[in-house]
């Protein structure tokens, strides 16, 4: 007689599991057994049930269930910043929008931004997330701590207040010396703190306002500490000359995250990939503020080419939601009609751009991005009993094309169950939508930015 185990948690009765192992198996009526932080077997649910019993059970009839999302681009503490980046180019979103927003934001307001935000994430199924950068990035990392997330922090280090693009608000303006060791004092304190739930890494944030001296020092960090160093590269037509600059540093290799990189030459390629740099696209944020990512971006090429892509929602203030359903769908789809071909962006494609190679770019793979036996149990369950998801006959087809983050209905992280019946249990929800919009008025108003979000319409009181 077979003895039977007693595991942590048992997902059981699962319609289907998208594994996104090497064999990228999809397994009908399946289950998973997860023991402490990791995934203890999984296999289908006639084999599990006989050898396995849960201290807790999830029933998956009427679910599909797969490897958490991984948030490749977001900003955190833009999150009560929504709706203050509409129709203005990527000039003045930077220099007359965000700047001044960030400028203008305290600790406290930026603690809840990140909650929102992270909250936003949970419910439509992202388990991990990497942070390019703020001056606040200890808040984002705590508020990681209470929502029970996966994360990447990093600071801010702007050494130049002035460049062509633009000037820095006086509140941005360090030494050099004081910036980068804000930016080492963050992975000291933070790279895999919270049983390695969190991680830490280095931020040049805009390439135009850091000296050659700033960037080779932070890539330097970056080495020393083994950690990933991302930046919003080749973004914008203006921005078009940030590889060169950074292949004439010499300082481009494998620990690279690049953001946007919609304006990359042909010729940029081939070092991209032999560099074996990554790359974070992020459709949305390119769509809404006409970044150019879609008509001149080259990203079917780099994924033919075997460079790791994921993908990124950006921010509140950018794409305007943290929903990476919507954004694979966007991946898959702008292709397809910018090309003229229906063939590119296959949404198997996107969805290993969503988990795998979000994982890949954020240096951890080896733990997270797929469900198998020893990885991390980050795990995120779609309710498919829902109009938009019938009939089922391709799971990957109806995830990518017809859903939203909307028919997310239970995360796990590291092994803890963070919403179910889609109730977030880690954080006060109605709370933090109270205190957001309160605190998103008080820090517009203090920033001057009223205008840039009245509508043009008339608002009668």
């Amino acid at each position: 007689m077979t003895e039977i185990e007693e595991v942590d948690i048992l997902v059981k009765n699962a319609d289907w599991i998208i594994t996104m192992d090497e064999a990228r198996r999809i397994l009908r009526s399946g289950a998973v057994a997860i023991s402490g932080d990791k995934v203890k077997e999984l296999g289908r649910h006639k084999d599990l049930e006989i050898r396995y019993r849960g201290k807790r059970t999830i029933d998956g009839r009427g679910k599909i269930v797969l490897p958490g999302f991984i948030e490749g681009h977001c900003h955190n503490t833009q999150h009560l910043a929504r709706g203050v980046g509409d129709e203005v180019d990527s000039q003045r979103w930077l220099f007359e929008r965000m700047y001044p927003f960030e400028a203008q934001m305290s600790q406290e307001e930026a603690h809840l931004a990140a909650l929102l935000c992270q909250l936003e994430m949970i419910k439509a199924g992202t388990t991990c997330f990497i942070d390019p950068g703020s001056y606040f990035p200890e808040e984002t990392g705590k508020a990681a701590e209470k929502s029970g997330m996966r994360g990447i922090i990093c600071r801010t280090s702007f050494d130049q207040p002035l460049s062509a693009v633009g000037r820095l608000p006086e509140g941005f303006i360090e030494t050099p010396e004081k910036a980068l060791a804000r930016a080492e004092e963050v992975v000291k304190e933070w790279h895999g703190a919270l049983n390695d739930r969190i991680r830490a890494g280095f931020s040049i944030r805009v390439i135009q306002n850091y000296s050659d001296s700033n960037c080779l020092k932070i890539k330097e960090l970056a080495d020393q500490y083994g950690v990933l160093v991302q930046s919003h590269i080749a973004a914008v037509i203006w921005s078009a000359r940030d590889i060169e600059r950074l292949q004439r540093l010499g300082i481009i290799d494998q620990n690279w995250l690049m953001t946007h990189m919609g304006w990359v030459a042909p010729w940029e390629l081939r070092m991209l990939k032999e560099k074996n740099v990554k790359v974070a696209h992020c459709p949305g944020a390119s769509l809404h503020g006409a970044y150019g990512s879609i008509s001149h971006g080259r990203f079917p090429e780099m994924i033919e080419m075997g460079i790791i892509v994921c993908l990124g929602s950006d921010s509140a203030a950018a794409g305007n939601y943290v929903d990476m359903i919507r954004n694979m769908y966007l991946a898959c789809c702008c292709f397809k009609d910018a090309r003229l071909d229906a063939r590119v962006m296959s949404p198997e494609t996107v969805l290993e751009m969503a988990t795998l190679n979000g994982a890949k770019a954020a240096m951890w793979e080896e733990k997270i991005g797929s469900l198998e036996a020893g990885k991390k149990a980050d795990i995120a369950i779609f309710d498919i009993n829902r109009p938009e998801w019938k009939p089922t006959l391709n799971p990957i087809s109806n995830l990518v094309y017809s859903a939203t983050g909307a028919s997310a209905d239970t995360v796990i992280v590291d092994g803890k169950i963070l919403m179910e019946g889609k109730e977030v249990l880690t954080l006060n929800e109605q709370e933090i939508l109270l205190q957001s919009q309160e605190a998103a008025e008080r820090l517009m108003k203090r920033a001057g930015l009223e205008e840039a979000f009245r509508s043009r319409w008339p608002i009668v009181n």
